[in-house]
């Protein structure tokens, strides 16, 4: 129900990590040191940016504070932990990086999940909104107040009639909506020069750049060095502190074999079952696995080894829901 007795006025913050944005750039333009150099510049006292990283690149930037994760129950994984606001407490944002490497990898678990080679083999657009709702674990975050910036690739294109060359990215439409209708900012980074180690970014929309956007009024070009003051100049009475300590987040899952993930699942769904919750534990299995011709849910046994990922995905609501109800 609403109850307008409760609402309050709206305040801008002036916390510059608070403002989604999405940066894009080609390979080697360093868009992951440069973000995360920005972010934490930005960040507030004791917190610093959390990277989910996709692939092994962060490995060459010290002082990123980074996770890396080899399939979708891992970030499942990481959206259930920061729904403990301790940890929520430790990171001044998130990072997924790449996109183009997340929706790829959402993909797989899609089209593993429905028994396809990829999602363009499922009928009706259901392909897109199955993908739609595993890309939504970043509107997950949100919803807990968790800032979620992305870095994606860029490529250059030029179209063999007109001519005319533009920069932009390869992303399908559902994950450009997740990423660009909350962002603030998307911009360009590239290399200042071929003998500079400078990153210099856009976020001025054109005819070559058509995917940027600024909602700030900032200058055409900015060195990424010089971003923080140019974000400055648009809100008054900021104050941003530096962060020097470097951390490691620890681990988040260890490799088990899909019997065993098997095993945990069902001890977790009689566990439910035994005190009162069936029905809930039965639309986990519903929605993630799937259900047969009579409407009854697939339960583990349906699942082959190719899709431990599901398995995986499975477990963690299920835990989720026993802990909820104070059963583990």
């Amino acid at each position: 129900m609403i109850n307008l007795a409760t609402l309050e006025e709206n305040k801008v913050t002036t916390e510059l990590t608070q403002y989604p944005m999405v940066w894009i750039g080609e390979t080697g333009d360093g868009k992951t040191f440069s973000m995360n150099q920005y972010l934490t510049e930005i960040s507030p006292d004791g917190k610093k940016p959390l990277f989910v990283m996709f692939e092994d690149r962060h490995k060459k930037i010290p002082g990123i504070m980074a996770q890396r994760v080899k399939d979708i129950s891992e970030v499942f994984s990481i959206v259930s932990q920061f729904k403990n606001p301790a940890i929520r407490e430790k990171f001044s944002c998130v990072v997924f990086d790449t996109a183009d490497k997340f929706e790829e990898m959402a993909s797989r678990y899609t089209a593993a999940n429905k028994e396809v080679e990829i999602i363009e083999d499922l009928n009706f657009g259901k392909g897109k909104r199955y993908l739609n709702s595993i890309m939504g674990v970043t509107t997950e975050l949100r919803n807990m107040g968790v800032t979620v910036h992305f870095i994606a690739q860029a490529y250059t294109n030029t179209n063999i009639i007109t001519k005319q060359t533009t920069v932009e990215t390869k992303l399908k439409d559902v994950t450009k909506a997740q990423m660009f209708h909350e962002a603030f900012l998307v911009g360009l980074v590239k290399k200042e020069s071929e003998t500079s180690d400078e990153r210099i970014i856009t976020f001025k929309k054109t005819s070559i750049f058509k995917e940027l956007k600024d909602s700030f009024g900032l200058p055409d070009v900015i060195k990424v060095s010089e971003l923080k003051n140019a974000m400055e100049k648009s809100f008054e009475s900021i104050d941003i502190e530096y962060l020097t300590k470097e951390k490691t987040f620890m681990e988040i899952t260890e490799d088990q074999p899909f019997e065993t993930i098997k095993i945990r699942g069902s001890e977790l769904g009689g566990l439910l079952a035994q005190n009162g919750y069936l029905e809930e534990a039965s639309n986990i299995l519903k929605t993630t696995i799937g259900t047969h011709n009579d409407g009854s849910p697939k339960m583990f046994d349906s699942l082959i080894e190719s899709q431990i990922d599901v398995a995986k995905v499975v477990v963690i609501k299920l835990e989720e829901l026993a802990t909820k109800y104070k059963l583990l």
